[in-house]
């Protein structure tokens, strides 16, 4: 059931992924053996994650749980796993312990985190016990449109959420799931613009260019040599419509022949041309 990072979100390194404009990645590690239906889908509606999430934790598996939010991101910020190095790891199997991973390329809509805690709270919370660490939440603010900067932020959240982990979250019994939020329409256009005005101040012409405009003499050149050559060179005479002509003409002559032929094979005697003048012909008149 586990998969790497970079593989399950080969998607948004695509052109066809950023036709998906209102979505966000989702993603699920957990030391229980969890069973989570879809597990292999790259497009999922975020009520179906909400409910398949709920389905997978209705035994409580695991004694901790963690709940991170993170704002204003998109599958391409965790493509190729700079920006949340930690979370690849656990993803991609370099825990032992974990034993369920679940990562969603393009979650469409947002997962209800808050239902998914108040599930937690209503079922999962030990009566007995005054331990208020088995459940946590993480919100993490949208990172900045700068490229650079954007990096950076990621990759300090990544770090406070290992650090988390390892201080606060039950050893080798947790669950985190990771929620994300898609970025608003000002925010990723924000980038876009950006790199308009720097390619317009990149492309700014210095000064005036002066070209030399010259006329192309090449297409009179090639017609002075298309007159060279032999009298079959320049010109066809075996064209298509002659082809069909000769086609349609010899069937025609082979009737033709066959028709005189056969008037021409008729023997008629001169008799059979003359009048009849014997005692025979005077009883039929």
């Amino acid at each position: 059931m586990a998969k790497t990072l970079v593989g399950a979100l080969a998607l948004a390194a695509l052109p066809s992924a950023f036709a998906f404009r209102n979505t966000s990645p989702f993603f699920l590690f957990s030391t229980a053996d969890l069973t989570i239906q879809n597990n292999d889908a790259s497009v999922a509606q975020s009520s179906t994650v909400t409910a398949d999430v709920l389905g997978a934790l209705k035994h409580c598996p695991t004694q901790s749980y963690v709940i991170v939010e993170q704002h204003g991101v998109s599958s391409a910020d965790y493509a190729d796993g700079r920006a949340a190095p930690q979370l690849s790891r656990y993803m991609g199997g370099k825990h032992p312990e974990v034993k369920t991973t679940l990562a969603i390329p393009e979650t469409v809509g947002q997962v209800d985190a808050a239902a998914i805690a108040a599930y937690l709270q209503s079922n999962c919370a030990a009566k007995d016990t005054t331990d208020e660490t088995w459940l946590s939440r993480l919100v993490s603010q949208a990172p900045s449109s700068s490229k650079a900067l954007r990096i950076q932020q990621l990759q300090s959240d990544d770090a406070s959420l290992e650090q988390f982990i390892v201080n606060e979250a039950k050893s080798q019994d947790y669950t985190v799931i990771y929620v994300t939020t898609p970025q608003t329409e000002s925010q990723a256009k924000e980038p876009l613009i950006q790199e308009h005005q720097t390619y317009q101040m990149e492309s700014s012409f210095p000064g005036a260019v002066q070209m030399e405009l010259k006329r192309d003499l090449s297409s009179h050149a090639k017609r002075a040599n298309s007159t060279e050559g032999g009298l079959f060179e320049r010109y066809q005479y075996f064209t298509p419509g002659i082809f069909m002509g000769f086609a349609a003409i010899i069937p025609l002559f082979l009737i033709l022949l066959v028709g005189v032929r056969a008037l021409t094979s008729l023997e008629v005697s001169y008799f059979a041309f003359s009048k009849e003048m014997g005692p025979n012909a005077q009883k039929k008149q």
